[in-house]
């Protein structure tokens, strides 16, 4: 498969899912909380994917779970982008002190594994899903700091940059409006495969029951299938397509990050048309 057929696979996938996730409320035959059968319920014409040990139906579930999942990992690849962008860009920038405070502070946080941290930090805060995409941004954030600041690096001594010196411009000029925009494109591929990391996160921390329990998602359905009889039972119905729907939201988005290479390193276009 070429960049170009991944990427517009990836963007039309991803966008059904979008789609799905904003018109939730409106395609679900059932809320997703109300007991609307008789438990453990095959599929039928009436539960497309049966219902639940609590008569619930699975398949409204299931669309429901998609804009909790979307919004975990937008949300956070978004913090995330936003961090490492920021920080990177003025360590590099100013150099000197600055960069040495920063890369250092850096330094110590990359040693800690993100994911048991989360873990940790869950139990103390209110485990909405906003407070989730938040730890999940300022704690994946510094792992790209490191990249974007080796990419200012080379923008801080290039022409076009002394001679907005040389000129006047001020430093939040140069920074927003010369060195920003050729980073936008690493910062969006960053962007990309940050949002598939936690949206697998954030079903993860839903099967270990750390999620927002007020909310509908991947990783509650597939624990409570697991733990009440969904796996011993062989109700496949219940256990496999939330799995499904991970998995392929989460090859989307290594389509789309696989398609965008190409879209903003020429390099990779020349070597194709090579």
């Amino acid at each position: 498969m070429s960049r170009k057929s991944a990427f517009s696979a990836g963007l039309f996938i991803l966008g059904a899912y979008i789609l799905v996730a904003l018109l939730s409320s409106v395609i679900t035959p059932y809320s997703p909380t109300a007991l609307v059968g008789r438990p453990l319920d095959g599929p039928s014409d009436t539960h497309l994917l049966g219902t639940n040990d609590l008569g619930q139906d699975i398949f409204s579930r299931l669309l429901y779970g998609t804009r909790a999942t979307l919004i975990i990992g937008l949300l956070g690849a978004l913090l995330s982008v936003l961090v490492s962008t920021l920080v990177g860009t003025v360590s590099a920038y100013y150099g000197g002190g600055v960069d040495e405070v920063i890369t250092r502070s850096v330094d110590v946080l990359m040693t800690l594994p993100s994911f048991p941290l989360l873990l940790v930090l869950t139990i103390f805060f209110a485990p909405s899903i906003f407070v989730i995409s938040g730890l999940m941004g300022v704690l994946g954030g510094t792992q790209g700091i490191r990249i974007i600041r080796s990419q200012v690096l080379s923008l801080v001594e290039a022409n076009f940059v002394y001679g907005a010196k040389a000129i006047g411009a001020g430093d939040l000029r140069i920074m927003t409006r010369h060195i920003l925009p050729n980073v936008l494109p690493l910062a969006t591929v960053k962007f990309v495969f940050a949002a598939q990391r936690y949206m697998l996160m954030g079903v993860g921390l839903g099967f270990l029951g750390l999620g927002d329990p007020s909310v509908v998602d991947w990783g509650q359905m597939i624990s409570r299938a697991y733990y009440n009889g969904g796996f011993a039972l062989g109700l496949w119905w219940w256990l496999i397509p939330p799995g499904i729907a991970v998995t392929l939201l989460s090859v989307a988005l290594a389509l789309l990050g696989y398609g965008l290479e190409e879209e903003i390193d020429p390099r990779l276009k020349r070597s194709v048309a090579i």
